[in-house]
């Protein structure tokens, strides 16, 4: 009979607008993110012993973690948002971090683990790039964006298992990411909490397909042309075939 796996706490990191960096800009970059996380956790109190996955994701990394340090990876979300705006004041381009936290079964062999797919859903949420889009153009200091799950959020507040995150920095928000659909809880430094949620309620619907019509032609005598909306298959006009 398979075991469930241990639970693991998963902290990753995407750097926004990264494709838009020049070409030459792409190594300094992703070492600037391996070395400000690197710093991030050291002083969350967080060892590179402690990680036991560290998995490069082009322009970001995903970590793993034993659960235990879930707290403190909320504590290195914070750090993150500090170093980054310190590397910003004197480095370009500017690095600004989508950062993502999740708890769950993680077995010790790679694989495609509900909490890693979850995890991934969260960090690319369509919702959560625009609330940090929204954010951003309100005050262009913005830096970093953090979403956690729900029974994150619950594991982390249910005692005191962080220094510097604060349950009331987080507002709920909606997210949809092809099959994942839950309500997670985001922070972004420098908002309050019901500022956050109404941003999040502001978000601009989705354009849907257009509604197929239908258009009735009524001719008389001659039929030199029709009128037509979307058109399937074949169209023959013309006599017999």
């Amino acid at each position: 009979m398979n075991r469930i796996p241990e639970h693991r706490a998963l902290f990753g990191v995407d750097v926004v607008g990264a494709a838009r960096n020049e070409g030459h800009h792409l190594t300094a970059v992703r070492q600037a993110v391996d070395m400000m996380v690197e710093q991030a956790l050291r002083r969350g109190g967080i060892g590179s012993a402690d990680v036991l996955e560290w998995e490069t994701t082009g322009d970001g990394a995903l970590l793993t973690l034993p659960s235990g340090w879930l707290g403190a990876l909320l504590d290195v979300a914070h750090h993150l948002d500090t170093i980054a705006e310190e590397h910003n004041r004197w480095y370009k381009p500017d690095i600004r971090f989508r950062i993502a936290v999740e708890v769950g079964p993680v077995g010790p062999q790679p694989g495609l683990y509900e909490p890693k797919i979850a995890h991934a859903r969260l960090l690319g949420a369509p919702a959560f790039k625009e609330l940090f889009a929204r954010c951003a153009e309100h005050n262009p200091d913005t830096t970093t964006c953090l979403i956690l799950s729900e029974q994150a959020l619950r594991a982390v507040f249910g005692g005191g298992y962080t220094r510097y995150a604060r349950r009331s920095d987080f507002a709920p928000v909606p997210v949809r990411h092809k099959e994942f659909a839950e309500t997670a809880w985001v922070r972004v430094p420098g908002f309050d909490a019901r500022s956050i949620r109404e941003f999040a309620a502001r978000a601009e619907p989705r354009e849907s397909p257009a509604t197929p019509h239908s258009v009735t032609n009524t001719v008389h005598g001659t039929m030199n042309g029709v009128q037509a909306g979307t058109i399937t298959g074949g169209v023959h006009i013309g006599g017999p075939r």
